[in-house]
This record gives structure tokens, sequence and C-alpha cells, in this order.
């Protein structure tokens, strides 16, 4: 009797402690701070991954400024217009995707329509993004209402949904729907570096508005041996920085502009008859001859590629660092221009 009465007791013990083991595993489990933080690890659109992004096929914007579409055309973003379409920059719509596939739903607000004015996420709501197929179906609609207490989250709702959320980001630097956010302004093609240039010929007689500017009439040319080093045709004796050359270089492979320029023409931008000529060629055989028009305002000038779809707005301190005198380029004697 007292062996089974033992027994008994220590079943009894071994029972009471698992029940003890398991509500505690059950409270930590279902804990406010556990729930809380399940919440906020939740994606905000439960699916978006590498699949149904790449059925993204147009993004739509809309805020109290106006509307922006963004339309992919096979591998290639594009900004349409009224008469034509411009290039979109692919890296920031991709930086878009990812930011969309990175939010999360920060905390449930509530899923009572008639708390969506107050939150700003009704029907009408000004600021929203919908993602569509190349059909023209919704995958998706975002639609994002005012910041939270102490700014910095929006509260947000999805199309066809009633619960109203606040994301763990704010929506602000993609809610710009001006079109040199979200263009492309690289002047030349993207494969095209610096250290593939291998022959500068300019042309210049252009005069900065603020001062500044000489007739600048000159070729460089890396020469063909180990290492290889800048040399100016026709002045060889000219000792040259060939780090300051390759920047040049630099500049003239990466340049953009700051905006497209629409509704003008050659003789109107200056084009027609350029103050300036810029000739690069390249160690695959490839010519590029960079026009530079007249002012465009803003400090900008008007440029394009010769024989180019685009004429751009280009700030001016960029042109400078295109547009340098032999006297910035020698290995000496730097301030001496020639």
């Amino acid at each position: 009797m007292v062996v089974l009465s033992f027994r008994r007791k220590v079943i009894i013990l071994g029972v009471c402690i698992a029940v003890l083991a398991g509500t505690y595993i059950l409270g930590l489990a279902f804990s406010p701070a556990r729930i809380g933080r399940r919440e906020a690890e939740t994606p905000l659109i439960t699916g978006f991954n590498r699949q149904q992004r790449d059925r993204v096929a147009e993004i739509r914007l809309s805020t109290d400024q106006g509307d922006r579409r963004l339309i992919k055309r096979g591998d290639s973003w594009i900004l349409p217009g009224a008469t034509r379409d411009y290039p979109a920059s692919a890296t920031r719509i991709e930086a878009l995707l990812d930011f969309i596939a990175d939010l999360t739903r920060s905390r449930i607000i509530t899923d009572n329509p008639d708390a969506w004015e107050e939150f700003q996420v009704h029907k009408e709501a000004a600021r929203r993004i919908q993602l569509l197929d190349s059909d023209g179906d919704e995958l998706t609609e975002i639609i994002i209402g005012k910041s939270g207490v102490g700014g910095g989250l929006d509260y947000v709702r999805l199309g066809g949904s009633n619960e109203i959320f606040l994301s763990n980001r704010s929506f602000d630097y993609y809610l710009n729907v001006e079109e040199r956010f979200w263009a492309y302004l690289r002047i030349f093609p993207e494969d095209l570096e610096g250290q593939g240039i291998m022959r500068i010929t300019v042309d210049s007689t252009l005069q900065f508005e603020g001062g500044g500017g000489d007739s600048l009439q000159y070729t460089l040319v890396l020469s063909s041996g180990q290492p290889a080093v800048w040399k100016l045709v026709d002045r060889p004796e000219v000792e040259l920085d060939d780090n300051e050359v390759d920047l040049l270089a630099g500049n003239l492979a990466d340049l953009e502009g700051t905006e497209f320029a629409h509704g003008v023409g050659a003789a109107e931008t200056g084009l027609a008859d350029p103050a300036a000529r810029i000739l690069i060629s390249t160690v695959d055989n490839r010519d590029f001859r960079l026009l530079v028009g007249g002012d465009a305002g803003d400090d900008q000038y008007y440029v394009t590629v010769e024989n180019g779809t685009y004429i751009y707005k280009v700030s001016e301190w960029r042109i400078k660092g295109i547009l340098k005198g032999i006297g910035e380029l020698r290995a000496e004697d730097k301030e001496q221009e020639e």
C-alpha cells in the first residue's frame, strides 16, 4: 500500500508538472508581446513573392498632387506621355516593389468600415498604389491614409478589405508623381563605362551664364602601350594627369540629365548649332557625339546625343565636369590655362 501510494504521488506530481509546463508554453505563445510581434512580422500583402512581382506590368500612383503611370513593355519600364513615351528607371521601380514586399502589418487598428474616413483610407482617398498585370487586371491596391501618431508610419487598407493597419514604413518617398523622379535619365547606353573610352575630342565655345568657359579644341587618345597613358594629339610633349582624364571619361560615360525637355526643338534649344560637341570613341569601336546647346534655365543646359531620341536638361555643374581645359588635365601647372 505504501509503494502504491508513493507511485500514485509520483504520477500525480508528474501530471502537475506537465500541466504547468504546458500552461507556461501556451502563455508564452499567446502572450500579448508575442502576438504583437507576430502581427508585426506578417507581410502587408500575403504571398507577394517573386512570381507575383513578375506579373506586375503596370503601376499607378495617386496623390493629392496628381497621378503617375509606370508601364512595363518587354523587359523595360516606360513613362507613357501624351505624344510619346520616355524610359523609366527600372532600378527605382524595383526598389518600389522591394519596399512593398517588405511592408508588414505593424498593428491591426480595426476592421470597422465606419472608421475608414477617420483614418483617411475611404474609397475616395487620394493616396494609393495600384499594381496591375499585363491584361489590366488589378493584382492589389494599397490605400494610404494619414500618418500615425508621431509621423513616420502610415495607416493603410488593402482594396477589398475592411481591415486598417499601421504600416511599418512610411510611403512618402515613393508617393512621388514627378516624371523626373521615375525617369531614366542616363544619356549614354547603360553599358558604356569610362574605362571603355579611348578617345575624346572636344570642340566648344560655350560660355557659362555666371562666367567661365573657354574655347576648347583638342583630342585626347589613350595609348596602346602598357601601361596605357593619355596623350594630347598633335602635342605629345604635354604631359597629362591620367587620373584627371580618367575622371573626365567617367563623367562623360555617367552623364545624366535632371529631366527630359518636352515640346522643344533643335532650333529652340540651340542644338541645331550646338555650342559644344564632344566625340567619344570606345575600345569596342563605338562612337558617340554629345551636343550641348543653349541655356535651359535654372543653371541647366540642353543636351542630346547626335541622332539620339531624347533632349535632356543637364545641370551646369555636370557640363563643367565634361568641358575641361587642358590646363585642368595637365600633370603639372594645372592652374595655367592653355
